[in-house]
């Protein structure tokens, strides 16, 4: 079952990346970029954002432009001389649809870049959340084992329900990376502050899945 909501959710946030790019615009993603290096400069400084987007920017640039991936994608650019040949073949129906062609590849691009700036955010939090939910570990281990040493419930519907919301805010860091407006970049502490419940709740009590 655990599983299932696994794949569920995933599939869902592949739908949700594929289907941001028609729904916003090239401009709207490049805006909400600087807005975002403005709310990332608020709150590390100057020189760690400037880092942040040289990086973001390197990391785009060898996995997309250096291996000719975009490139290959500009091939599927409607012209604007096709355009005109197909609006006057088929009428204007035909230039409003090679419009949201390309403005999809190009909303898609920005995105593209917003999740790598905001995967290089995640990381830069890794070294402070890490330690965090380990204790979070702990403590559900410790909680657990003064469970068993003094005879206490394990509480089936508390393990059923902490799972549950465990693959829910498993999946918040991946929403996070495709949301279509800016995030602050305390968003990803703030997850973990959250996640640490559902982690203590289910080791705390799962009676038969965890050695004692």
């Amino acid at each position: 079952m655990f599983f299932k909501h696994v794949f569920l959710w995933v599939a869902i946030c592949f739908a949700l990346m594929l289907a941001i790019p028609i729904v916003s615009s090239p401009q709207a993603m490049w805006e909400n970029a600087r807005t975002e290096l403005g709310l990332i400069e608020s709150a590390f400084g100057t020189s760690d954002t400037v880092g942040l987007a040289k990086s973001a920017t390197e990391t785009y640039n060898a996995l997309f432009i250096d291996t000719g991936l975009i490139q290959k994608t500009r091939g599927a650019y409607v012209t604007r001389e096709e355009q005109e040949l197909g609006e006057a073949m088929v009428g204007g129906a035909s230039r409003a649809v090679t419009g949201l062609t390309n403005n999809y590849l190009d909303t898609f691009a920005a995105l593209t870049y917003v999740m790598i700036l905001r995967v290089m955010i995640f990381v830069s939090w890794l070294p402070f959340i890490l330690p965090f939910l380990l204790a979070a570990v702990g403590e559900g281990v410790t909680r657990r084992k003064i469970k068993f040493v003094t005879f206490g419930q394990y509480g089936a519907a508390l393990y059923a329900g902490a799972m549950h919301m465990s693959v829910l805010i498993m999946m918040l860091p991946v929403l996070y990376l495709m949301a279509p407006m800016p995030m602050t970049p305390f968003f990803i502490p703030f997850w973990a502050l959250i996640a640490a419940i559902p982690i203590i709740i289910s080791i705390a009590n799962a009676s038969q899945i965890l050695p004692r």
